[in-house]
């Protein structure tokens, strides 16, 4: 498998006005395993896409862009696009933007011509290659099921078979393991170990050290749109690749503290089933979140830990026979009364939230728990978003389309939409997915003033390091049951393993 050699001179890029790339030189050998680092927003998505033809760089003065195969030889950007794969959040969440709702496995077979839709007859020798990289991505039991009915993590190993059985000479991945639980990570491992044996050129951007594979020997380390290194991994400038044990610091802009304590259950369910596109996910849980209490949610991808979130949230029907409490929201009142209580994260959320709308807007918009606006904001409520936007640490122009900030950016906007409801809970699907050290950090010494001033949380987490310590309950799903568990400092105290 020969890989291709991508060449970049001057390169800038500019969109909606702000700078993202500024004079960009690198070379990129075919063959190259390369670690992409950075902070949120240091324009590692946009290289990527500016790599793979996606992006055509702003005209400057000497601004070039060339691909060469293994032998040097010159080769033209058409010639090469069909050869060339990004698999990431945003090329994850455009199949949830136009329902793309195919089947695991017509969705890999997309990529071996690389079409959106599977409209191309395969051959049987193609057929075999579906079903080789089914196999070892541990798709295989999967390859009925509806795309949109999996995990966010499933869907990830879903896009990554697609663009290996298009036997592409550059692969570029854009925090590929988010999402991923502890198996599924083990099976990218394995994929990545392998494909450092081939030609094939690979760039990887991660935000953890679990994340990165020892293959990996170049890194590239960008900041604010430029390269601020490039060589030996072993020499890279220290900070950007952390496990997320290091101890919380102080926050840096505290929100109001809430102490409207109560004292009844947040949530009890009795009996409670899930299911998702008629197929059972949660069976007969009974559990109860009372007041004060923090808890984790732990589980495989696909276990059902954010449909049991979008449950508690208001948009997961209990199935019949099963009943579901939550504090001051007697039965029969509208849901949207709990959901302006109720700040609410998810990767669902997150694609679900395209429009073309301001940051400041995007945050006034979890006031009304809602998807867009249907009037300008107040000054009031601007004033509260601004506050929002400043606990969580994001400093970008409040006036600037939110779908042009990074992945990450996009992450603490939405922890910002949820904190401007001064919410009296937070439910949480991989709060931290996304965000590099520094974020994952202050983001939780956020959590921990919060907790400390009486708003409960509630995570579904893959990283037991994403948790705080007032985080000591822990609801754990296997096989569609619910089994609580202790932790203590961190770990269990039954010293048994978590399946995350």
């Amino acid at each position: 498998m020969s890989g291709l050699g991508v060449y970049l001179r001057h390169v800038s890029l500019d969109l909606d006005g702000h700078h993202v790339l500024d004079r960009i030189d690198l070379d990129l050998p075919a063959g190259a395993k390369v670690l992409l680092l950075g902070a949120n927003g240091a324009g590692k998505t946009q290289l990527l896409k500016m790599l793979i033809g996606e992006r055509w760089p702003t005209p400057t003065a000497g601004a070039d862009r060339r691909y060469r195969d293994a032998r040097g030889r010159a080769l033209e950007l058409p010639d090469v696009l069909p050869r060339l794969a990004l698999v990431g959040g945003e090329r994850q969440d455009k199949y949830y933007r136009y329902d793309w709702n195919f089947s695991v496995q017509r969705i890999v077979a997309t990529g071996v011509h690389g079409t959106d839709r599977p409209i191309v007859t395969l051959s049987s020798a193609e057929r075999t290659r579906v079903r080789a990289a089914l196999v070892r991505l541990g798709l295989w039991v999967l390859r009925r099921r509806r795309f949109l009915t999996l995990s966010y993590g499933e869907r990830r190993r879903v896009l990554l078979a697609r663009a290996l059985v298009g036997r592409p000479r550059l692969l570029l991945l854009d925090e590929a393991y988010n999402g991923l639980d502890v198996i599924s990570r083990r099976l990218l491992d394995r994929e990545l170990t392998r494909l450092g044996r081939t030609g094939l050129t690979v760039v990887l951007a991660v935000h953890r050290l679990e994340d990165a594979p020892s293959v990996f020997t170049r890194a590239i380390v960008m900041a604010r749109g430029r390269i601020r290194y490039d060589g030996l991994r072993a020499k890279a400038p220290g900070g950007w690749l952390e496990t997320g044990d290091a101890a919380p610091m102080p926050a840096k802009n505290a929100l109001p503290l809430r102490r409207r304590a109560s004292h009844d259950a947040l949530a009890v369910l009795s009996n409670v089933s899930l299911y998702r596109d008629y197929r059972p996910v949660i069976r007969g849980l009974d559990w109860r979140i009372d007041a004060g209490e923090h808890w984790a949610i732990l589980g495989r991808n696909g276990s059902g830990k954010s449909t049991l979130l979008g449950c508690l949230y208001g948009t997961v029907p209990v199935a019949l026979g099963g009943e579901l409490k939550r504090r001051g929201h007697p039965p029969g009142s509208h849901i949207e009364a709990w959901r302006r209580r109720v700040g609410f994260i998810s990767p669902e959320l997150q694609s679900e939230y395209l429009a073309e709308v301001s940051v400041l807007d995007f945050v006034v918009s979890g006031l009304h728990a809602s998807v867009g606006l249907e009037s300008q904001a107040t000054r009031r409520e601007r004033r509260l978003a601004a506050r929002a936007l400043s606990a969580v640490g994001l400093t970008v122009d409040r006036d600037r389309s939110v779908r042009t900030l990074s992945y990450g950016q996009r992450r603490l906007a939405l922890f910002a939409r949820a904190l401007v409801l001064d919410p009296e809970a937070l439910l949480l699907d991989e709060p931290l997915t996304g965000l590099d050290a520094v974020f994952r950090r202050d983001i939780k010494a956020l959590l921990a003033r919060l907790a400390d001033s009486g708003v409960q949380l509630v995570l579904a987490v893959h990283h037991l390091s994403d948790l705080i310590p007032a985080v000591d309950h822990v609801l754990e799903i296997r096989s569609g049951r619910g089994v609580v568990r202790a932790l203590e400092g961190g770990r269990f105290s039954d010293g048994g393993a978590a399946a995350l």
